[in-house]
Parts: structure tokens; C-alpha cells; sequence
């Protein structure tokens, strides 16, 4: 509702502005206006929440962790119903970001499971989100290793310091959902 009357307002000021002959009245009311919508601007963007609640900010991305225990299709499958994505790790800052996470107790320890997948062709580990090549990765030495030739689907493992780890799909952990803010900002 308030962002429906933002955009009243600008649509306003929008119109106006296209007029030609202004007089000292109109042209100090456009001036309240547009001071009046930066003010809202700067306000929006200092005390709103880019995340949505219960969500973990980083870097432009807003984070889920899940401790409800899922296979990965069923975590991929949620991720995907709260307009997001089983975790892409890009680099090595956020890797260890999402470790600190974990490890500080900000979240429930256990395994989480992450987008990255050898399913469609084992040894050629991609991100689900975009079917990206995993570039950056975290695996523990040895690892990945698809013992038991069935493990297909990656998790932050615990009992290996959250370092990555291949499991089978069907097993369940918890997992960690990445999407971009989902606050934007207007351009006057």
C-alpha cells in the first residue's frame, strides 16, 4: 500500500513535470514533493530490511538456514517456493561466512545441504540455480569421493569442519536457500 502511494506520487510529479509553464506556485510544490520523496527514499533504505525476516544478509544476498532435516530434492524444491535457490558458493569469503554461521551457534549445527550437483553427470559438479560449473569450491581432502557410486548432491558436512562433502541425494540434512535483496531502490 505505501509503495502503491510512492508511486502515485511520482506519477505526479511525473505529470507535472511535463507541463511546460510553471508558476512559483507549482514549481515549489514540485520542489516539497521531490524533497519529500528522497526523504522516504533515504528512510526505505536505512531501516527497511533488505531480507526478509529470519533471513541472514551478505553481500547483495539475503541467506535461509533450514535445520528441518530434507532430502536435497525436497530442500531444492523449498528454496525454490520461497523464490530462491539451495546455496551458490562463489568464493572463499562467502564460504567462510556461511561456516562462521554455522560454527558461531547463529544457526543449529548440523549438515546443510548446498546447490551444487553431480547428478546429471557424475564428476561435473553444478550449480542447480543457473546449471553453472562449480568454480570455487570447499571440499575436504578426499572429497569428492561418490563412495558407495551413489553420492551425487553436495552438503556443508559437519563432522569435517562444515568442508564440503558429496552425500547421497536421499539422505537428510538441513539447508541453507541464497536469493538477491529483495528491496529495490527507486530512482527519482
Amino acid at each position: 500500500m505505501f509503495v502503491c502511494a510512492l508511486l502515485v506520487i511520482f506519477c505526479c510529479v511525473s505529470v507535472i513535470k511535463s507541463e511546460t509553464c510553471y508558476g512559483k506556485d507549482e514549481k515549489s510544490i514540485i520542489s516539497g514533493i521531490r524533497s519529500s520523496l528522497k526523504t522516504l527514499e533515504d528512510r526505505l533504505n536505512e531501516k527497511s530490511p533488505r531480507c526478509p525476516a529470519g533471513w541472514k544478509e551478505y553481500k547483495n544476498h539475503c541467506y535461509y538456514f533450514s535445520s528441518h532435516k530434507m532430502t536435497w530434492f525436497e530442500a531444492e524444491r523449498k528454496c525454490r517456493n520461497m523464490g530462491a535457490y539451495l546455496v551458490k558458493i562463489t568464493d572463499s569469503s562467502e564460504n567462510s561466512w556461511i561456516k562462521n554461521m554455522i560454527t558461531s551457534k547463529k544457526v543449529v549445527e548440523q549438515n546443510y545441504w548446498m546447490g551444487a550437483a553431480d547428478y546429471l553427470k557424475e564428476g561435473d559438479w553444478r550449480w542447480v540455480s543457473d546449471l553453472s560449473k562449480v568454480q570455487y569450491s570447499g571440499w575436504k581432502s578426499g572429497e569428492p569421493n561418490n563412495s558407495g557410486g551413489n553420492e551425487d548432491c553436495a552438503h556443508f558436512y559437519q563432522p569435517h569442519g562444515f568442508n564440503w562433502n558429496d552425500a547421497g541425494c536421499s539422505g537428510t540434512s538441513g539447508y541453507i536457500c541464497e536469493n538477491q535483496h529483495m528491496c529495490a531502490v527507486f530512482e527519482l
